[in-house]
This record gives structure tokens, C-alpha cells and sequence, in this order.
């Protein structure tokens, strides 16, 4: 289940300040509410009733009882958990901190990537003979592990960090193409461009990122939404969490796409490794 403290802090930009206020006396003292009435919380903050039930409702839609349930059953957690670092950190508080980090992440993504949209991006992936992955710094890696994935069992892919090349390929292939875009932000400026080369030219789009809302999403034929609500923090060291939530889609795609002819790809699988295996076997 996901961390109730840990939705909290990752939503707290999009609260009103009263719900902020609320929020703040949460994370700071989720022991001590457990055994609070609405009441006692409203005296102690100081807000409404109504106020504490609609902030409760955002989390838990069955009410305040039910949020001090959840907030009950995490309440053993270390409250340094949900941080991101620390310079007093140990190895251990590091391990411990991305792996919650890393299991809220699969956990979000897994809750918000929508069923119908998965089915869209697999029948454009079906129609049409050529992708073209593209992504820029991180999601390029996203964009070959595409590539690698489908490559195995058959699917020809395209996928290179140069807009000018991957522009040029498009339009070469587009009567048999789909492009798909990844870019966590949904608002690069490369991808917004091939996104705009592409519906120009009607080739299919599948966007892959975590604004709903952004240029690209809009732009898109489908969208895929994964979470990375883990680095919305002031302090973003690395796309960590964001790129296991994107490779974590691009796995759902794969299988999804596998299954559509399960014996063949079997085959595709077994025959490129055995390739693999007599012509690239290492010497003793």
C-alpha cells in the first residue's frame, strides 16, 4: 500500500493553505493524531471540522476514520524514511530510503497507468511496421531499452538522441511509422518539436511522462502517466525514481505487446539467442 505521510508530503504544493496547515501538523506528529478526534485536531492546529474532513477525504475517500487507519498501520516507520538524503546518512538509511522510494514509485505508476491507453499504444504498435523511440538525457536510456526489448522479438525500432537524424528518419518511414516520445517533464523542447513534425506528417504518437497536462500529452495521439512524485522535492540528485517508473511502463508495453502473438515471439526469443549463443559464444 502506498505511504499515507509520504502522499502527503509529495502533494503538499498542490494543497490550499489550510489543507497545508492541516498536512504540516500531520507529518509532524502522525503519532499523536492516531487518538485524536476531529475536534481534538481541530483545537490543536487551529482550523474547522469541515477543513480536517475534506483533507482527510483527499487521501481516504471513506473519511477521517479510515485516514487514521492507514496512518496507524505506518506509524512504526522511520520518519527519516521519507526524506531524500542526508548527509548523516549511513549506507543503510540510504538503502533503506531508496527502496521505499523505488517501491512507492512502482506503486503510484502501477495505480495511474491507465488500462485503455496501454490497449491504444499496443494496437498503434501493432499496426504499424517502424517505431521510432526518442528521448533526450535520461529518457534516451528509456528509449533504447525500448528498443533492445522489441528488437528481439521482431519489431524493427529506431531510436537515436540527435533530433535531426531521428526527424529525418521519421519522415522517411512515415507511412509505415509510430513515434514514441518519452520525456518526464512533457516539455522539452526537441520532443515537443518531432511531436509537431509528426502530426504534421499524421504519424501516431504515444507520450510517455508524468504531466498529464503538459505540451506533449496534449499533443499525443495516446498518453502514458507514470508517477515520479518521489523527486518533486527540492533536492533532485538524479532521475532515479522517475526512469524505474518509465522503464517500469516500457516493461508493460513489452509484455502487453508479447502476449498479442505469444507463440511467434517465443520463437523470435529462442532463435535470437540461439544466434547469439553459436556466433558470439567466449572463449575458455
Amino acid at each position: 500500500m502506498e505511504s499515507l505521510i509520504f502522499s502527503i508530503k509529495q502533494k503538499l504544493p498542490e494543497l490550499t493553505k489550510t489543507e497545508q496547515k492541516i498536512a504540516h501538523y500531520v507529518i509532524n506528529n502522525p503519532t499523536k493524531v492516531i487518538s485524536m478526534s476531529v475536534q481534538e485536531l481541530v483545537s490543536a492546529i487551529p482550523t474547522s471540522s469541515a477543513s480536517i474532513v475534506r483533507f482527510a477525504k483527499i487521501f481516504c475517500p471513506n473519511g477521517f476514520a479510515d485516514f487514521k487507519l492507514r496512518l496507524s498501520a505506518e506509524s512504526e516507520l522511520n520518519q527519516k524514511i521519507y526524506d531524500e538524503l542526508d548527509p548523516k546518512d549511513s549506507i543503510d538509511d540510504l538503502k533503506d530510503k531508496l527502496s521505499f522510494r523505488i517501491n512507492q514509485t512502482l506503486i503510484r505508476t502501477n495505480s495511474i497507468l491507465d488500462d485503455v491507453s496501454l490497449a491504444k499504444a499496443i494496437k498503434i504498435l501493432n499496426r504499424k511496421e517502424t517505431i521510432v523511440s526518442f528521448g533526450i538525457g535520461a529518457s534516451h536510456l528509456v528509449a533504447e531499452d525500448f528498443q533492445q526489448k522489441f528488437f528481439r522479438i521482431g519489431k524493427t525500432v529506431i531510436t537515436n538522441n540527435d533530433i535531426h537524424v531521428i526527424a529525418t528518419i521519421l519522415l522517411a518511414k512515415k507511412q509505415q511509422a509510430a513515434v514514441l516520445i518519452i520525456s518526464n517533464s512533457g516539455e522539452t523542447k526537441e520532443a515537443i518539436n518531432l511531436a509537431r513534425l509528426a502530426k504534421q506528417n499524421k504519424i501516431p504518437i504515444i507520450v510517455l511522462t508524468h504531466k498529464n497536462e503538459s505540451v506533449l500529452a496534449k499533443m499525443s495521439d495516446v498518453v502514458l502517466i507514470h508517477d515520479d512524485s518521489t523527486e518533486n522535492s527540492s533536492l533532485r540528485s538524479a532521475a532515479t525514481t522517475s526512469l524505474i517508473a518509465q522503464f517500469y511502463a516500457i516493461d508493460l508495453l513489452y509484455y502487453s505487446y508479447f502476449k498479442l502473438d505469444f507463440s511467434k515471439h517465443v520463437k523470435e526469443i529462442i532463435s535470437s539467442q540461439k544466434f547469439i549463443a553459436k556466433n558470439f559464444k567466449e572463449e575458455d
